[in-house]
C-alpha cells in the first residue's frame, strides 16, 4: 500500500500536490466553507491562500485586490481605499468572512471589505 502511494505521489505534479495540501489545510479549520461551495449573496467564511495581489484604481481611489484560493476554487477580495495592508501578501494564508457577489462576465465571486484573520 505504501509503495502504491509513493508511486502516485511521484506521478502527480507539484501544483496538484500543493492544491491538495491547501485543500486539506482549509478543510480542517472549523466553521469554514470551501470556496467552491460558497453561495453568492450569502454570508460566507472561507480560508485560503493569497495567490496574487494588485492595486486597482476605482473611481479615483485605490483598491487592494487579492485572489484567494483554497484548492476547491478561488475568489477575489477587495479592500476599498487601501494600497496595502500589513501582513497581506502573496503566499499568506487567511480566514475571511463577508458577503460574496458574482462580478464581471465570468461571474467570479467577489467579497468587498471582508473581516479577516491572518493565519
Amino acid at each position: 500500500m505504501a509503495f502504491r502511494k509513493l508511486l502516485q505521489r511521484l506521478a502527480t505534479s507539484d501544483a496538484d500536490l500543493d492544491r491538495e495540501r491547501l485543500r486539506e489545510f482549509c478543510r480542517d479549520l472549523p466553521g469554514v466553507t470551501p470556496i467552491g461551495d460558497a453561495v453568492p449573496r450569502h454570508e460566507i467564511t472561507v480560508a485560503g491562500e493569497i495567490s496574487s495581489l494588485r492595486i486597482v484604481p476605482r473611481a479615483g481611489t485605490p483598491s487592494l485586490e487579492a485572489t484567494v484560493k483554497d484548492g476547491s476554487g478561488s475568489l477575489v477580495v477587495v479592500w476599498t481605499g487601501r494600497r496595502s495592508i500589513p501582513g497581506v501578501s502573496p503566499g499568506k494564508r487567511l480566514v475571511l468572512s463577508g458577503r460574496g457577489a458574482p462580478q464581471g462576465a465570468s461571474g467570479r465571486l467577489t467579497v468587498l471589505n471582508p473581516r479577516y484573520e491572518l493565519l
